[in-house]
Protein backbone atom coordinates (compact mmCIF):
# COMPACT_ATOMS: atom_id res chain seq x y z
CA UNK A 1 0.00 0.00 0.00
CA UNK A 2 2.81 2.32 0.60
CA UNK A 3 4.48 2.73 -2.32
CA UNK A 4 1.79 2.69 -4.30
CA UNK A 5 0.29 5.30 -2.40
CA UNK A 6 2.86 7.41 -3.24
CA UNK A 7 2.06 7.62 -6.93
CA UNK A 8 0.26 11.10 -7.84
CA UNK A 9 1.02 12.44 -4.45
CA UNK A 10 1.80 16.15 -4.49
CA UNK A 11 5.04 16.09 -2.53
CA UNK A 12 5.73 19.10 -0.32
CA UNK A 13 9.35 20.38 -0.62
CA UNK A 14 8.64 22.71 2.28
CA UNK A 15 11.30 20.88 4.44
CA UNK A 16 14.04 19.27 3.52
CA UNK A 17 15.68 17.91 6.77
CA UNK A 18 13.77 16.55 10.01
CA UNK A 19 14.64 14.86 13.09
CA UNK A 20 12.55 12.25 14.24
CA UNK A 21 12.58 10.63 17.73
CA UNK A 22 10.50 7.48 18.74
CA UNK A 23 10.42 4.78 21.10
CA UNK A 24 12.41 2.55 19.53
CA UNK A 25 13.87 1.82 15.69
CA UNK A 26 12.14 3.48 13.53
CA UNK A 27 13.42 1.51 10.80
CA UNK A 28 11.55 -1.65 12.27
CA UNK A 29 7.80 -2.28 11.18
CA UNK A 30 7.05 -3.77 14.84
CA UNK A 31 8.03 -0.32 16.41
CA UNK A 32 4.68 1.28 18.45
CA UNK A 33 2.20 -0.32 16.29
CA UNK A 34 4.27 0.32 12.80
CA UNK A 35 3.56 4.09 13.45
CA UNK A 36 7.24 5.41 13.57
CA UNK A 37 8.19 2.92 10.27
CA UNK A 38 5.45 4.71 8.52
CA UNK A 39 5.91 8.01 9.39
CA UNK A 40 9.47 7.91 8.71
CA UNK A 41 9.60 5.95 5.21
CA UNK A 42 7.16 8.11 3.87
CA UNK A 43 9.25 11.59 4.90
CA UNK A 44 11.75 10.05 2.86
CA UNK A 45 9.55 9.41 -0.10
CA UNK A 46 9.24 12.86 -0.46
CA UNK A 47 12.43 13.48 -0.41
CA UNK A 48 12.90 14.94 3.40
CA UNK A 49 16.16 13.83 4.84
CA UNK A 50 14.86 11.85 8.04
CA UNK A 51 17.66 11.51 11.28
CA UNK A 52 16.12 8.80 12.94
CA UNK A 53 16.70 9.12 16.90
CA UNK A 54 15.80 5.78 18.94
CA UNK A 55 14.86 7.45 22.75
CA UNK A 56 13.98 4.11 24.20
CA UNK A 57 15.05 2.94 27.66
CA UNK A 58 18.84 1.83 28.72
CA UNK A 59 17.97 -2.10 29.47
CA UNK A 60 20.97 -1.83 31.35
CA UNK A 61 19.23 0.72 34.11
CA UNK A 62 15.53 -0.18 33.46
CA UNK A 63 16.78 -3.52 35.41
CA UNK A 64 18.34 -2.03 37.91
CA UNK A 65 15.72 0.36 38.66
CA UNK A 66 13.04 -2.33 38.41
CA UNK A 67 14.65 -4.20 40.88
CA UNK A 68 15.28 -1.07 43.42
CA UNK A 69 13.19 1.80 43.35
CA UNK A 70 10.83 0.17 41.11
CA UNK A 71 10.17 -2.61 44.35
CA UNK A 72 9.90 -0.04 46.96
CA UNK A 73 7.46 1.68 44.66
CA UNK A 74 5.40 -1.24 44.12
CA UNK A 75 5.08 -1.98 47.59
CA UNK A 76 4.32 1.48 48.66
CA UNK A 77 1.83 1.80 45.65
CA UNK A 78 0.50 -1.54 44.15
CA UNK A 79 -0.64 -1.39 40.68
CA UNK A 80 1.04 1.66 39.70
CA UNK A 81 2.00 1.70 36.17
CA UNK A 82 5.22 4.18 37.07
CA UNK A 83 8.22 2.23 35.84
CA UNK A 84 11.51 3.39 34.86
CA UNK A 85 10.14 5.07 31.34
CA UNK A 86 8.77 7.47 33.42
CA UNK A 87 11.23 8.04 36.15
CA UNK A 88 13.08 11.26 36.25
CA UNK A 89 16.16 9.03 35.04
CA UNK A 90 14.99 8.15 32.16
CA UNK A 91 13.76 11.49 31.62
CA UNK A 92 16.91 13.36 31.89
CA UNK A 93 19.05 10.69 30.15
CA UNK A 94 16.46 11.78 27.36
CA UNK A 95 17.13 15.17 27.33
CA UNK A 96 21.14 14.25 27.48
CA UNK A 97 20.42 12.70 24.28
CA UNK A 98 18.43 15.32 22.53
CA UNK A 99 20.98 17.94 23.28
CA UNK A 100 23.86 15.27 21.85
CA UNK A 101 21.58 15.21 18.58
CA UNK A 102 20.80 18.88 18.12
CA UNK A 103 24.56 19.15 17.75
CA UNK A 104 25.02 16.43 15.58
CA UNK A 105 22.23 17.76 13.30
CA UNK A 106 22.98 21.12 13.15
CA UNK A 107 20.56 21.29 9.83
CA UNK A 108 17.48 19.81 10.64
CA UNK A 109 14.84 22.46 10.50
CA UNK A 110 12.12 20.35 13.07
CA UNK A 111 12.21 18.00 15.93
CA UNK A 112 9.11 15.52 15.33
CA UNK A 113 8.78 13.44 18.81
CA UNK A 114 7.03 10.73 18.10
CA UNK A 115 5.48 10.61 21.87
CA UNK A 116 4.19 13.18 24.60
CA UNK A 117 6.98 12.40 27.08
CA UNK A 118 9.78 14.20 25.22
CA UNK A 119 10.47 17.05 23.64
CA UNK A 120 13.15 19.72 22.37
CA UNK A 121 10.99 22.90 23.12
CA UNK A 122 13.25 25.03 25.25
CA UNK A 123 16.47 23.17 24.21
CA UNK A 124 16.53 24.69 20.92
CA UNK A 125 14.46 27.41 18.91
CA UNK A 126 13.70 24.89 15.72
CA UNK A 127 10.46 24.17 15.87
CA UNK A 128 9.02 21.00 18.18
CA UNK A 129 6.49 18.73 17.08
CA UNK A 130 4.61 16.06 19.13
CA UNK A 131 2.92 13.40 17.50
CA UNK A 132 1.06 10.23 19.46
CA UNK A 133 -2.38 8.68 20.73
CA UNK A 134 -3.04 9.57 23.99
CA UNK A 135 -1.21 11.42 26.64
CA UNK A 136 -0.14 9.52 29.93
CA UNK A 137 -2.86 11.45 32.31
CA UNK A 138 -5.74 10.37 29.68
CA UNK A 139 -4.72 6.67 29.91
CA UNK A 140 -5.16 6.66 33.44
CA UNK A 141 -8.46 8.86 33.73
CA UNK A 142 -10.32 6.74 30.42
CA UNK A 143 -8.71 2.70 30.56
CA UNK A 144 -7.92 2.51 33.70
CA UNK A 145 -10.87 4.68 34.97
CA UNK A 146 -8.32 5.70 38.40
CA UNK A 147 -6.69 8.74 40.06
CA UNK A 148 -2.87 8.83 39.36
CA UNK A 149 -0.82 7.68 42.66
CA UNK A 150 2.06 10.56 43.32
CA UNK A 151 4.51 8.97 41.60
CA UNK A 152 2.32 8.77 38.12
CA UNK A 153 1.32 12.67 39.21
CA UNK A 154 5.37 13.62 39.28
CA UNK A 155 5.70 12.18 35.78
CA UNK A 156 2.04 13.46 34.30
CA UNK A 157 4.15 16.82 35.16
CA UNK A 158 6.52 16.46 33.43
CA UNK A 159 4.38 15.27 30.49
CA UNK A 160 2.12 17.82 30.05
CA UNK A 161 5.16 20.40 30.49
CA UNK A 162 6.53 18.92 26.99
CA UNK A 163 2.94 19.22 25.57
CA UNK A 164 2.52 22.70 26.36
CA UNK A 165 5.46 24.17 25.88
CA UNK A 166 5.91 22.15 22.06
CA UNK A 167 5.11 24.54 18.68
CA UNK A 168 2.47 21.44 17.59
CA UNK A 169 0.91 18.58 19.07
CA UNK A 170 -0.88 16.25 17.12
CA UNK A 171 -3.25 13.21 18.37
CA UNK A 172 -4.63 10.30 16.29
CA UNK A 173 -7.50 10.07 17.54
CA UNK A 174 -10.78 13.01 17.45
CA UNK A 175 -11.70 12.35 20.60
CA UNK A 176 -8.22 12.23 22.63
CA UNK A 177 -7.43 15.92 21.12
CA UNK A 178 -11.14 16.99 22.21
CA UNK A 179 -10.16 15.99 25.85
CA UNK A 180 -6.38 17.75 24.95
CA UNK A 181 -7.49 20.91 23.84
CA UNK A 182 -9.60 21.35 27.09
CA UNK A 183 -6.95 20.24 29.42
CA UNK A 184 -3.13 21.69 28.31
CA UNK A 185 -2.50 25.67 28.05
CA UNK A 186 -1.34 24.99 23.85
CA UNK A 187 -3.79 26.31 20.87
CA UNK A 188 -1.64 24.06 18.72
CA UNK A 189 -2.95 20.96 19.23
CA UNK A 190 -4.46 18.93 16.04
CA UNK A 191 -6.76 15.87 15.15
CA UNK A 192 -5.44 15.42 11.47
CA UNK A 193 -7.26 12.14 10.64
CA UNK A 194 -5.82 8.52 10.50
CA UNK A 195 -3.83 6.25 8.80
CA UNK A 196 -4.20 2.49 7.35
CA UNK A 197 -0.86 0.58 8.18
CA UNK A 198 -1.05 -1.89 5.47
CA UNK A 199 2.48 -2.90 3.55
CA UNK A 200 0.18 -4.69 1.21
CA UNK A 201 -2.61 -3.81 -1.47
CA UNK A 202 -5.61 -5.78 -1.79
CA UNK A 203 -6.94 -7.08 -4.86
CA UNK A 204 -10.71 -6.23 -4.50
CA UNK A 205 -11.95 -9.00 -7.48
CA UNK A 206 -9.65 -12.30 -5.72
CA UNK A 207 -10.64 -10.98 -1.94
CA UNK A 208 -14.37 -10.47 -2.36
CA UNK A 209 -14.07 -14.08 -3.84
CA UNK A 210 -12.20 -15.58 -0.94
CA UNK A 211 -14.51 -13.83 1.65
CA UNK A 212 -17.82 -15.34 -0.25
CA UNK A 213 -17.85 -18.96 1.18
CA UNK A 214 -15.83 -18.24 3.82
CA UNK A 215 -16.37 -19.63 7.68
CA UNK A 216 -12.91 -17.55 9.44
CA UNK A 217 -13.27 -14.54 11.52
CA UNK A 218 -10.36 -12.73 12.44
CA UNK A 219 -9.22 -11.31 15.97
CA UNK A 220 -5.99 -9.30 16.80
CA UNK A 221 -5.03 -7.86 19.90
CA UNK A 222 -2.03 -8.69 22.82
CA UNK A 223 -2.84 -10.68 25.89
CA UNK A 224 -4.50 -7.42 27.40
CA UNK A 225 -7.30 -7.62 24.96
CA UNK A 226 -8.04 -10.92 26.53
CA UNK A 227 -12.13 -9.90 28.04
CA UNK A 228 -12.65 -9.77 23.56
CA UNK A 229 -10.68 -12.46 22.85
CA UNK A 230 -12.76 -14.86 25.44
CA UNK A 231 -16.00 -13.11 24.48
CA UNK A 232 -14.99 -14.12 20.61
CA UNK A 233 -13.82 -17.77 21.50
CA UNK A 234 -17.21 -18.76 23.21
CA UNK A 235 -19.14 -17.12 20.61
CA UNK A 236 -17.45 -18.86 18.16
CA UNK A 237 -17.57 -21.95 19.71
CA UNK A 238 -21.57 -22.16 20.48
CA UNK A 239 -22.27 -21.71 16.46
CA UNK A 240 -20.18 -24.66 15.32
CA UNK A 241 -23.48 -26.55 14.69
CA UNK A 242 -24.55 -23.35 12.93
CA UNK A 243 -21.20 -23.08 10.73
CA UNK A 244 -19.89 -25.93 11.08
CA UNK A 245 -16.99 -24.31 8.98
CA UNK A 246 -16.64 -21.01 11.58
CA UNK A 247 -12.71 -21.05 12.16
CA UNK A 248 -11.40 -18.58 14.51
CA UNK A 249 -8.39 -16.97 14.20
CA UNK A 250 -6.16 -15.04 16.59
CA UNK A 251 -3.23 -13.20 15.92
CA UNK A 252 -1.22 -11.33 18.71
CA UNK A 253 -2.00 -14.40 21.32
CA UNK A 254 -0.82 -18.02 21.95
CA UNK A 255 -2.75 -21.33 23.18
CA UNK A 256 -1.07 -20.59 26.27
CA UNK A 257 -2.66 -17.21 26.93
CA UNK A 258 -6.26 -19.32 27.28
CA UNK A 259 -7.17 -22.08 29.91
CA UNK A 260 -8.22 -24.10 27.23
CA UNK A 261 -9.73 -23.56 23.54
CA UNK A 262 -12.28 -25.43 21.54
CA UNK A 263 -10.89 -27.12 18.24
CA UNK A 264 -12.17 -24.35 15.93
CA UNK A 265 -9.59 -21.97 17.53
CA UNK A 266 -5.81 -21.15 15.79
CA UNK A 267 -3.75 -19.22 17.83
CA UNK A 268 -0.66 -17.49 15.85
CA UNK A 269 1.20 -15.01 18.46
CA UNK A 270 2.52 -12.20 17.47
CA UNK A 271 3.05 -12.05 13.57
CA UNK A 272 5.94 -10.09 12.34
CA UNK A 273 5.39 -8.11 9.55
CA UNK A 274 9.26 -7.28 9.16
CA UNK A 275 9.47 -11.27 7.99
CA UNK A 276 8.35 -11.90 4.96
CA UNK A 277 6.59 -15.68 5.86
CA UNK A 278 4.86 -14.17 8.91
CA UNK A 279 3.62 -10.80 6.74
CA UNK A 280 2.60 -12.68 3.91
CA UNK A 281 0.55 -15.32 6.91
CA UNK A 282 -1.57 -12.11 8.28
CA UNK A 283 -2.62 -10.48 4.90
CA UNK A 284 -3.55 -13.87 3.69
CA UNK A 285 -5.64 -14.23 6.87
CA UNK A 286 -7.08 -10.51 6.23
CA UNK A 287 -7.36 -11.22 2.86
CA UNK A 288 -9.93 -14.66 3.14
CA UNK A 289 -11.61 -13.41 6.75
CA UNK A 290 -15.38 -12.84 6.84
CA UNK A 291 -15.45 -10.39 9.62
CA UNK A 292 -13.33 -8.75 12.33
CA UNK A 293 -14.04 -8.89 15.60
CA UNK A 294 -12.52 -7.02 19.24
CA UNK A 295 -15.32 -6.31 21.38
CA UNK A 296 -12.86 -5.38 24.32
CA UNK A 297 -14.58 -2.65 25.82
CA UNK A 298 -13.12 0.81 25.75
CA UNK A 299 -10.77 -0.19 23.07
CA UNK A 300 -11.05 -2.28 19.88
CA UNK A 301 -7.75 -2.70 18.78
CA UNK A 302 -8.39 0.46 16.55
CA UNK A 303 -5.35 0.12 14.25
CA UNK A 304 -5.65 -3.17 13.35
CA UNK A 305 -9.20 -2.59 12.68
CA UNK A 306 -8.45 0.16 10.02
CA UNK A 307 -5.98 -2.39 8.37
CA UNK A 308 -8.78 -5.05 8.34
CA UNK A 309 -11.39 -2.92 6.62
CA UNK A 310 -8.94 -1.46 3.94
CA UNK A 311 -9.31 -5.41 3.42
CA UNK A 312 -12.50 -5.16 3.04
CA UNK A 313 -13.47 -6.96 5.77
CA UNK A 314 -16.70 -5.82 8.03
CA UNK A 315 -16.66 -5.44 11.54
CA UNK A 316 -17.94 -6.04 15.09
CA UNK A 317 -16.67 -4.11 17.38
CA UNK A 318 -18.23 -2.23 20.63
CA UNK A 319 -19.20 1.29 20.03
CA UNK A 320 -16.04 2.90 22.01
CA UNK A 321 -15.91 6.63 21.69
CA UNK A 322 -13.01 6.97 19.28
CA UNK A 323 -14.62 4.84 16.43
CA UNK A 324 -18.03 6.22 17.21
CA UNK A 325 -16.33 9.98 16.74
CA UNK A 326 -14.62 8.52 13.34
CA UNK A 327 -17.16 6.49 11.94
CA UNK A 328 -20.35 7.09 13.20
CA UNK A 329 -22.76 5.96 15.69
CA UNK A 330 -24.16 3.20 13.08
CA UNK A 331 -21.70 1.21 10.77
CA UNK A 332 -22.04 0.55 6.99
CA UNK A 333 -19.36 -1.90 7.24
CA UNK A 334 -20.79 -3.97 10.46
CA UNK A 335 -22.10 -3.93 13.74
CA UNK A 336 -21.82 -2.42 17.11
CA UNK A 337 -21.88 -4.97 19.77
CA UNK A 338 -23.07 -3.02 22.89
CA UNK A 339 -22.76 -5.83 25.37
CA UNK A 340 -20.55 -8.24 26.55
CA UNK A 341 -22.79 -11.16 26.32
CA UNK A 342 -22.47 -14.15 24.00
CA UNK A 343 -25.95 -13.95 22.86
CA UNK A 344 -25.45 -10.95 21.71
CA UNK A 345 -22.10 -11.68 19.91
CA UNK A 346 -23.22 -14.98 18.21
CA UNK A 347 -26.29 -12.94 16.86
CA UNK A 348 -23.94 -10.00 15.54
CA UNK A 349 -22.17 -13.04 14.02
CA UNK A 350 -25.20 -14.47 12.03
CA UNK A 351 -26.00 -11.18 11.07
CA UNK A 352 -22.74 -11.22 8.70
CA UNK A 353 -22.55 -14.47 7.63
CA UNK A 354 -26.11 -14.69 6.29
CA UNK A 355 -26.36 -10.78 5.21
CA UNK A 356 -27.59 -10.74 1.53
CA UNK A 357 -25.88 -7.37 1.15
CA UNK A 358 -22.83 -9.22 2.51
CA UNK A 359 -20.21 -7.94 -0.73
CA UNK A 360 -21.80 -4.59 0.36
CA UNK A 361 -20.39 -4.53 3.67
CA UNK A 362 -17.10 -5.75 2.34
CA UNK A 363 -16.97 -2.74 -0.10
CA UNK A 364 -18.31 -0.09 2.73
CA UNK A 365 -15.53 -1.50 4.55
CA UNK A 366 -12.86 -0.75 1.79
CA UNK A 367 -14.53 2.43 1.09
CA UNK A 368 -14.18 3.59 4.80
CA UNK A 369 -11.08 4.07 4.96
CA UNK A 370 -9.44 4.22 1.37
CA UNK A 371 -8.43 7.63 1.96
CA UNK A 372 -6.51 7.22 5.30
CA UNK A 373 -3.08 7.11 3.60
CA UNK A 374 0.39 7.57 4.74
CA UNK A 375 1.26 10.48 2.05
CA UNK A 376 -1.37 12.30 2.16
CA UNK A 377 -1.39 12.52 6.82
CA UNK A 378 2.48 13.59 6.17
CA UNK A 379 1.54 16.35 4.17
CA UNK A 380 -0.89 17.36 6.69
CA UNK A 381 1.84 17.14 9.29
CA UNK A 382 4.33 19.41 6.94
CA UNK A 383 1.63 21.84 6.53
CA UNK A 384 1.61 22.38 10.69
CA UNK A 385 5.87 22.55 10.15
CA UNK A 386 5.26 24.69 7.69
CA UNK A 387 3.03 27.24 9.70
CA UNK A 388 5.89 27.15 12.49
CA UNK A 389 8.14 28.77 10.13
Amino acid sequence: MLEAAFKGTIFLKMVKEVTVFANGDSREIKTWSNVPYFFTETLLSKGIKVNRVDISESPIKRRLFNRTIGQAIRRISPGSTYYYFRSPIHFKDVVRRIKKTLVQYPDSETNIFLTYSFSSAGLTKKPAILVCDWPYEYDLSHFRDRVPDRFERESIRRENQQIESSNVVISLFPRVTGFMKKRYNNDQIFYLGNVVNALSTPDKAEILKAKANSGDVVFIGRPNYSVGANHIVRACDALKKLYPHIRLHIIGMSKEDFPELPGNVICYGYLDKARADQKDAYYALLSRAKVFVNTTPKWGAFSAMLEALYFYVPVITTPYCECVETFGESLSFGEYCTDGSTQMLQEKLRFIFDAPIYSTLCLNAHESVKNFSWPDYIDKVLEKIEATR
